[in-house]
């Protein structure tokens, strides 16, 4: 499997799209954005946008989901420095945790969690994060959004053997739904779908279609108020 911590070693191709930054409230009545921000670092008031086709994908996943199944988003745009600060933080724990790790045994534990800020999908504007929810609640997915493959057994994997048969099946209405319009998943996530940041650009041999959005130039950027 290849980590954040090997793409950010990479060399890719930059398409460099100017498409706008654009709400993802109303894409679909089957997508909810999680307003309280309960479990997210960022305060951005932007956490829940992304690029206009992230959000026409959205809304062809949300089409596909069985009948009952709704997307909960809990986070699209990021700030860069936000990226970079839950990146250091990371980082100092692990390397607290694992003392006798190399530097790059360190970052390859880190990218399982946090996305080095070079290639991180977040601060494009081209990553969200979603689970599942039906009849007004969140489903069990094998473990809560945003836990640490460290700290669970490695059971954040999107395709993990050692989680339950209900929330394995779980996994694959999330991934049938999301993989087929476009969306690429990053392994250690099972929550973490992106398209056209670097991860993707990866995995579907592809230019970079988008470059991560600054904070400072973030109320600048095209459509960036647009709301449904």
């Amino acid at each position: 499997m290849v980590l954040l911590s090997d793409i950010a070693e990479m060399k890719f191709v930059s398409e460099n799209s100017a498409e706008p930054l654009v709400s993802l409230r109303g894409v679909h009545d089957r997508v909810v954005v999680d307003e309280s921000r309960s479990q997210i670092a960022s305060r951005s008031e932007y956490f829940c946008y992304a690029r206009q086709s992230v959000r026409e994908l959205l809304a062809r996943a949300a089409d596909r989901l069985p009948p009952g199944y709704c997307f909960i988003l809990k986070e699209a745009y990021r700030p860069l420095s936000r990226q970079r600060r839950s990146y250091e933080e990371a980082y100092a724990k692990y390397r607290a945790l694992h003392a006798g790790l190399s530097d790059r045994e360190l970052r390859d534990k880190v990218a399982t969690y946090v996305a080095p800020v070079s290639v991180a999908g977040h601060p494009t504007g081209g990553a969200i994060d979603v689970t599942l929810g039906s009849g007004g609640r969140e489903l069990d997915m094998g473990t809560r959004f945003n836990d640490e493959a460290e700290e669970t057994g490695d059971r954040t994997y999107l395709h993990a053997a050692n989680i339950g048969e209900e929330a394995k099946a779980k996994r694959a209405i999330l991934k049938d739904a999301l993989s087929v319009v476009g969306f690429v998943n990053y392994p250690p996530e099972w929550w973490h779908w992106s398209y056209g940041d670097a991860y993707w650009a990866y995995c579907t041999k592809s230019g970079v279609k988008y470059e991560a959005i600054d904070d400072a130039a973030i109320d600048r950027h095209p459509g960036r108020k647009g709301e449904a």
